[in-house]
């Protein structure tokens, strides 16, 4: 009598299979399984290289879950370890499974604009950077294709490595040239230190000090402000000239007293060109850091100066001119006054 169906046992499977049962198909595994399985070798300080190569089909949804898993709270996890510690591990993740292209979306998923970059995530990759040589090259890269990534660049800003910075340099002066809002911004903050030495950095902060963002600008003034230089002084004076912010006029005018040797030539070529308002203030500035003696001086040397410029270009209504009606007794004494220079601001 055959054996009821029910009661069969199924065969058993070959052991070269069975052995291969610990490398259950990708299709069947948890991503969540995998996450923490990686976890849990790097805890043990073992090497995580090979595993995260064989999951790099997985690698975008590894990456999302270490971003959410870096907002919840630890008593969940299901490998005991601290914030840092996972934030860490995420970045070697990223790093020794090769996946480039999932940098710029772990930075998306840990940065918020009002609040900057997670400040976990931003210490692994500060420690990082100065580990692996290969990871300025990658944001050297993410930097340089098309419009450059937020995120990215407010981690640069706020981790502030010179090293790094040094290295992006050629990308983050074209970005701060280029861009706007929050990238521009970020990329001068992030160049910052480096105008002090850098010629390159220091000329672009000059250009930028008439900026129309009031963020950027500020970033730039608040970086050259105690600095001794003949372009900076100059550049002060032009840009005061069209300052209407209150603040931005102040940190000009400190600059301007650093600068004020430099920036005296340049205040004398503005000094009478604008209308009653604009030649004041700069009457007013003169007067607060050159006294208003010295001031009143460079003030008459420029109308001087215009007087004979006009009595070189109009020859007989000038100079010699002038003399014939005197001895003709033609002159009269209030077209002598209108020719003096005035020896203190209308």
């Amino acid at each position: 009598m055959a054996q009821d169906a029910k009661e069969e046992k199924p065969p058993e499977a070959p052991e070269e299979i069975a052995k291969l049962h610990k490398y259950k198909g990708d299709a069947d595994r948890n991503p969540r399984d995998i996450f923490w399985e990686l976890a849990a070798q790097y805890m043990e300080k073992k090497d995580i290289a090979e595993l995260a190569k064989d999951n790099s089909s997985r690698r975008e949804a590894l990456v999302n879950i270490g971003a959410t898993v870096l907002t919840e709270e630890e008593r969940i996890y299901r490998v005991k370890m601290g914030k840092a510690k996972l934030a860490e591990f995420v970045m070697e993740m990223v790093l020794q499974g090769g996946w480039e292209d999932t940098l710029e979306r772990l930075m998306e998923n840990l940065y918020e604009r009002r609040r900057g970059p997670n400040l976990n995530m931003m210490i692994a990759f500060g420690n990082a950077v100065s580990k692996n040589e290969a990871l300025a090259g990658w944001v050297k890269k993410l930097l340089a294709e098309g419009r450059p990534p937020e995120p990215l660049l407010a981690y640069i800003s706020h981790l502030g490595d010179r090293g790094l910075v040094a290295a992006l340099k050629e990308q983050l002066i074209f970005i701060a040239k280029s861009e706007i809002n929050e990238p521009q911004l970020y990329a001068l903050e992030a160049l910052a230190p480096l105008v002090k030495e850098d010629a390159a950095v220091k000329k672009v902060f000059i250009d930028l000090m008439d900026d129309w963002d009031m963020r950027a600008k500020k970033v730039v003034l608040e970086s050259l402000s105690g600095m001794q230089d003949a372009d900076i002084g100059k550049k002060a004076v032009a840009s005061y000239v069209y300052e209407f912010d209150p603040h931005a006029k102040s940190m000009l005018k400190e600059i301007i007293r650093n600068n004020k040797e430099a920036a005296k030539g340049e205040m004398g070529k503005y000094m009478g060109k604008y209308n009653e308002k604009v030649n004041k203030e700069l009457m007013a500035l003169a007067e607060s850091i050159y006294g208003k003696k010295e001031a009143g001086t460079m003030f008459g040397a420029k109308k001087e100066g215009g007087s004979g410029e006009k009595e070189n270009g109009k020859g007989s209504e000038g100079g010699a001119g002038q003399e014939e009606k005197n001895k003709s007794g033609s002159g009269n004494q209030g077209a002598g006054k209108e020719e003096e220079a005035p020896k203190e601001f209308p």
